[in-house]
């Protein structure tokens, strides 16, 4: 079922994945509504949910600018790309079911990117975790979080970008014009898809960055922040796929095979229930059937891990 939106083109096309989203959803939507800038366009895309999450967003319907489309259920970048290709706004942000945006977050990032001229605009926020609050640049790297606050060139922050995703995607303001040009999320390096995105846009694309928190990435026990083994298995097919892309440039090369290297290792030592042998076995084979450049990851990986567990 689909809601034809209002015939005017929008500034800015916001996407939402909805899956069983009844529980998070008004939140959502209300701090959509609540935007100091209102030209936008929602598109809400049911990804199969089995709730009532269609009563429960069938009375934001009312408003023109939200279209509601639903599918069956292909995940969260297949129903990413299900709004990316209908959206019409020259801008595209992403807001999933259970995340919240600050009243000024479009007006400020629109304006900041008028002013710069930028691609793609970031920002800090708040991650909420129950009733804790915590500032997501808290979980940079320091000369990140100086690179960015500073306006460093793309470039620069693209090798910063390789060693640690620091786009929270809540806060991420992009042109459509990118998906044309690099196409759509990738649902094979699932939940990495938005990670694999900002690489492929980096270096060429310009990223600018807006040091207050605009958005509020919610933690709770359903969403793919909890999963590390999954995040870091996609965060090294990411990785693998930047560094064959990189050939030539043996800097960035570097860069990728110390961030494969540390996921490696985080991976090669994560607390899961499965057996350790099944933990390490698929990820070592993958790499040795990569020559040389695997070996050198699994040794170095392999190298780190026992360091770390040895306390040296």
């Amino acid at each position: 079922m689909a809601v034809p939106a209002h015939a005017t083109t929008p500034v800015v096309s916001v996407v939402t994945p909805l899956y069983n989203s009844a529980r998070h959803i008004d939140a959502t939507l209300q701090s959509l509504l609540a935007q100091t800038l209102g030209d936008w366009e929602a598109i809400l895309v049911d990804d199969g949910s089995t709730d009532d999450t269609g009563e429960r967003v069938r009375p934001y319907l009312a408003d023109p600018r939200f279209t509601y489309v639903s599918q069956d259920n292909r995940g969260i970048a297949g129903a990413r790309n299900r709004g990316i290709g209908a959206a019409r706004g020259d801008w595209v942000a992403l807001l999933d079911h259970d995340d919240r945006w600050k009243p000024c977050k479009l007006e400020r990032q629109l304006g900041a990117a008028a002013e710069h001229g930028w691609d793609i605009v970031c920002s800090d926020a708040e991650v909420v975790h129950d009733d804790r609050r915590t500032l997501f640049s808290s979980y940079l790297r320091v000369d990140t979080r100086m690179a960015l606050e500073r306006g460093a060139p793309s470039a620069e922050l693209f090798a910063h970008l390789i060693r640690m995703n620091f786009l929270c995607a809540c806060t991420v303001l992009l042109r459509r014009s990118l998906f044309t040009r690099h196409g759509l999320l990738d649902a094979s390096v699932e939940p990495a898809d938005d990670y694999d995105m900002w690489l492929r846009c980096l270096p060429q694309a310009s990223l600018g960055y807006v040091p207050e928190p605009l958005a509020e990435y919610v933690l709770h026990d359903e969403n793919h922040s909890w999963r590390a083994t999954p995040m870091h298995e996609a965060a090294i097919r990411v990785l693998l796929r930047t560094y064959d892309r990189c050939a030539g440039d043996e800097q960035r090369r570097e860069a990728c095979m110390d961030a494969l290297v540390a996921h490696h290792a985080l991976l090669f030592g994560g607390h899961e229930t499965r057996p350790a042998g099944r933990r390490i076995a698929a990820p070592a084979l993958r790499l040795t059937r990569r020559g040389m450049t695997g070996l050198r990851i699994l040794r170095r990986s392999w190298r780190t891990r026992h360091q770390e567990s040895s306390g040296f």
